[in-house]
């Protein structure tokens, strides 16, 4: 890794240490996971068909928790008799080939496909013979794009939108930065990269517009046919049946979510068994330095164990706004810090 004065600085920040490939689309910064091309592509020729079903999220949110539920319940439809077979499927693909990251490029991830645009492609050859046959697909991108996307498509497909407080996501994020090779690896400290996350310099964009912005297009949709779906990572971890139950109201209407089902989704999915499940933890991906865990803790205030007293006045005064903001368009519902 690089030490903490020799990584160059971003050529769009100065301020900052690059990322690589970096680049500004629509004022949100992006890394080379993805490119602006593919993200344009998305919004403006890729076909979502009515039956997809979308896991959206900011970046470190619970995405990949909520992907393996959502997996476990669209494989199974919540019945005994399938239950068998969902977990041979779950235990034979990983996470990425089950739920596929729409804007992500890495080839190696998805043999027989091109380079520039892999796992579009992967999804593009998703056979539609079978109408049950759903694509799960994962994404980071803002709500403005999946809107652009959804102009070509008469039955707007299912999404779900899984938040977590901006507090935990800061530090999972931080981790994430320090781990991942496309983040550099990211070779500042704890305090610096605070301030990069108060300013918005976050790949992904900025928290304070991109989840908004999220959680004002799912109350638009709320009149839809297929309403988009608000799930906290909080909720998650603390009441993970209700959550399930919840999921397969929405993902098998009318079939009923059996109790044994309930169950052993609940603990497949536990934050221990999915870390070191090795179709879930990403121990087999390339792209990460060293002994980085992509599951870390999943702990809800694992923040406390980071911010310094004044860092926390200074993110509150940052964000009230936000958060204000942010609760009035999860009403009754709020973020959860601990």
């Amino acid at each position: 890794m690089a030490s903490n004065d020799d990584w160059p600085r971003s050529v769009l920040n100065a301020k900052y240490r690059s990322l690589r490939e970096e680049f500004l689309y629509k004022g949100n910064l992006w890394a080379n996971w993805t490119s602006e091309a593919i993200i344009r592509r998305v919004e403006d020729q890729f076909q979502f068909r009515s039956n997809d079903v979308i896991i959206s999220s900011y970046p470190k949110s619970g995405n990949t928790f909520l992907s393996e539920i959502v997996s476990l319940l669209s494989a199974s439809q919540g019945q005994q008799e399938k239950w068998a077979k969902t977990l041979e499927w779950v235990n034979a693909y990983p996470i990425y080939k089950r739920v596929v990251f729409i804007e992500e490029i890495y080839q190696h991830l998805y043999p027989k496909c091109s380079k520039t645009q892999s796992a579009m492609e992967y999804l593009e050859r998703w056979p539609v013979s079978d109408p049950h046959e759903c694509r799960l697909i994962k994404t980071h991108l803002p709500a403005d794009s999946i809107q652009s996307a959804f102009k070509r498509v008469s039955q707007p497909p299912q999404i779900i939108y899984v938040y977590r407080n901006p507090k935990d996501t800061c530090v999972s994020m931080f981790h994430f930065y320090r781990g991942a090779e496309e983040y550099g690896p990211f070779a500042g400290d704890w305090n610096e990269f605070f301030q990069m996350w108060l300013d918005g310099w976050i790949a992904a964009g900025d928290w304070r517009r991109v989840v908004p912005e999220w959680l004002r297009y799912a109350k638009m949709s709320r009149n839809w046919e297929k309403a988009i779906l608000c799930i906290s990572y909080e909720s998650l971890v603390q009441e993970p049946l209700q959550c399930v139950e919840r999921l397969n109201q929405l993902l098998n209407p009318g079939c009923p979510l059996d109790p044994d089902v309930g169950e052993a989704i609940r603990k497949h999915t536990s934050f221990e068994q999915m870390r070191k499940n090795p179709q879930t933890n990403y121990q087999n991906v390339e792209g990460f330095v060293d002994d980085f865990q992509f599951m870390r803790k999943g702990k809800v205030g694992d923040w406390k164990n980071w911010f310094t007293e004044d860092q926390n006045y200074e993110f509150d005064r940052v964000y009230e706004e936000c958060i204000n903001t942010v609760n009035k368009l999860l009403s009754p519902n709020e973020l959860i810090f601990e």
